[in-house]
């Protein structure tokens, strides 16, 4: 369950100030992942900005008591521009293992979504217009652009698309709300994924993220 939740919505962001001049930013956090106070995780993540250009990675991968049973492993990757104070992919690479399977994702973007690639291949037809996309980010670069200042962002992320809303409370955490959802590859429109939460304070990173999915609560703490 954890590890669908991780290689489809992922889940941890930095809040960055972007200048209108030429950037130059590099960030790096580690987390420890668990669920009912468990440890069943640990998760990467950096983020190089360089003159308008950025690349981000995740990696993620289980440890804990639990290690032998749930064994998982993913790694993420965006590389794209910055243009008018906003995060834009180029490319997007994610690759995921467990025990049962290895998927691969790879997208090409230049504002429309110009491929889509799968490993395996997808064998079911799109119920989607792929080559209608217009400015969809994937998940890494919409959760940046979230925390940049944007209060929307359309996403996909090879097996979805949907819209990223941002809402605030008190204290002026981030609280993220997933709407207009759709599966490309299938007719039903579940989503397990009930919401996200990030706890920030005066650093550059959230100090932690809840995700809210199904009836269960996984939290991200920086180590």
């Amino acid at each position: 369950m954890f590890t669908r939740l991780c290689l489809n919505k992922f889940l941890v962001f930095f809040v960055i100030f972007i200048a209108n001049t030429s950037l130059a930013n590099n960030f790096i956090a580690e987390y420890r992942v668990s669920t009912t106070g468990i440890k069943i995780g640990h998760f990467s993540w950096s983020l190089n900005v360089n003159d308008n250009i950025y690349q981000t990675e995740i990696n993620l991968k289980n440890s804990g008591i639990f290690s032998p049973l749930y064994k998982f492993e993913g790694s993420y990757l965006s590389v794209g521009v910055v243009e008018n104070n906003i995060f834009k992919t180029k490319t997007y690479e994610q690759f995921w293992k467990t025990k049962k399977k290895t998927k691969i994702v790879k997208m090409l973007i230049d504002d429309y979504l110009i491929e889509l690639k799968q490993e395996p291949v997808e064998k079911e037809v799109s119920r989607v217009n792929l080559e209608g996309l217009y400015l969809y980010f994937d998940p890494i670069t919409s959760f940046i652009n979230i925390l940049n200042g944007e209060d929307e962002v359309k996403t996909i992320d090879g097996r979805r698309i949907y819209i990223l809303k941002k809402n605030e409370d008190e204290d002026g955490n981030i609280i993220l709300e997933i709407k207009n959802y759709v599966n490309i590859w299938a007719d039903h429109k579940r989503n397990d994924l009930k919401k996200i939460e990030f706890f920030i304070e005066d650093n550059l990173l959230p100090y932690e993220i809840l995700i809210h999915f199904k009836e269960r609560v996984f939290r991200l703490e920086r180590i």
